[in-house]
């Protein structure tokens, strides 16, 4: 059996105690991050935190990536290696201190903060990661935050037009709905009358902004031609869309056939059912389509993971 390469048993061994280090030192926001999480699982799981969702497209595009990391870690160097990134490295891991108290309360500020704190460390401990693990924290840090900041400015719009075309659907379906602007209301063949409204955390505003990091993660690394990309982009916008509407229906249905209990219970897991099905499959195809890498890689970069 061939042995670990000392070099990557090494970083993973250090990279774990310094990262159980900080979080001792960030225990407050740890705690209050699964608090707040568990929090908004149960309220609404699939549509209101991008967190699980990013993290699992993430670990995707690390396993697919691994090969890169690994040439990275196996290189040995000593503590005096790249001075200056391990210098910056100290700064992103001193940097959330100032906010703690405010990340105490905020979910998508305690995600931030740790996964600056992770990034911080890796850099601390080995300074070659940094190109090849900044893209994937720029994408979990913006993943996280421009849901919540583009909902503020754009949410009600989103919701407006996703009652809309969700609206259309259900008077094609033939389900007997009253739509009243964002809101809705029939009466269950269980019995009892069901009423809903369309928030802006019900939009397709975190499965758009999900799908347009990871897309532009993607073409970071595997470099495919600009107008595939841009086309691919506004196909899946326009797809979540749909499938958002779709979503919907779908809770408007079992609500309509089994009652208002039932569309709730599918309301907390439909969104990942359907949302991460369409990443997956777009990974796929994104991967095995559009032509190969469109330059080549920027000198000093990682080499790109495609292979025509």
């Amino acid at each position: 059996m061939r042995r670990p390469d000392r070099g990557v048993t090494r970083f993973f061994a250090w990279i774990s105690l310094a990262v159980a280090v900080c979080f001792t030192v960030y225990l407050p926001v740890v705690l209050s991050f699964f608090r707040l999480l568990t929090s908004n699982l149960d309220q609404t799981f699939g549509t209101a935190f991008p967190a699980i969702p990013i993290v699992a497209l993430l670990g995707v595009l690390f396993l697919l990536r691994w090969g890169d990391l690994h040439a990275v870690l196996v290189q040995e160097g000593s503590l005096r290696t790249e001075p200056y990134v391990r210098a910056l490295g100290i700064v992103l891991l001193a940097l959330p201190l100032p906010f703690a108290s405010y990340s105490e309360g905020s979910l998508p500020a305690s995600a931030v903060s740790l996964i600056v704190i992770f990034y911080g460390t890796s850099l601390v401990l080995n300074p070659r990661t940094k190109l090849i693990l900044l893209p994937y924290t720029v994408l979990y840090v913006a993943g996280v935050s421009a849901p919540f900041i583009l909902e503020f400015y754009l949410g009600q719009p989103f919701a407006g037009l996703a009652s809309y075309v969700s609206a259309e659907m259900v008077r094609l379906s033939g389900i007997p709905v009253t739509w009243q602007g964002d809101q809705f209301e029939f009466v269950s063949r269980a019995g009892g009358t069901v009423t809903g409204v369309v928030t802006p955390g019900c939009s397709s505003i975190l499965s758009v902004t999900t799908f347009l990091g990871l897309l532009g993660l993607m073409h970071f690394d595997m470099r495919k031609p600009i107008p595939f990309t841009v086309k691919l982009a506004a196909a899946g916008v326009f797809t979540l869309v749909m499938l958002n509407s779709v979503r919907i229906l779908l809770l408007i249905w079992t609500g309509y056939t089994t009652g208002a209990a039932a569309l709730w219970s599918l309301h907390n897991w439909v969104g990942y059912a359907l949302f991460v099905g369409f990443y997956v499959t777009f990974l796929v195809v994104y991967t095995r389509a559009g032509g190969g890498p469109q330059t080549e890689p920027r000198a000093g970069a990682i080499a790109p993971a495609y292979t025509p």
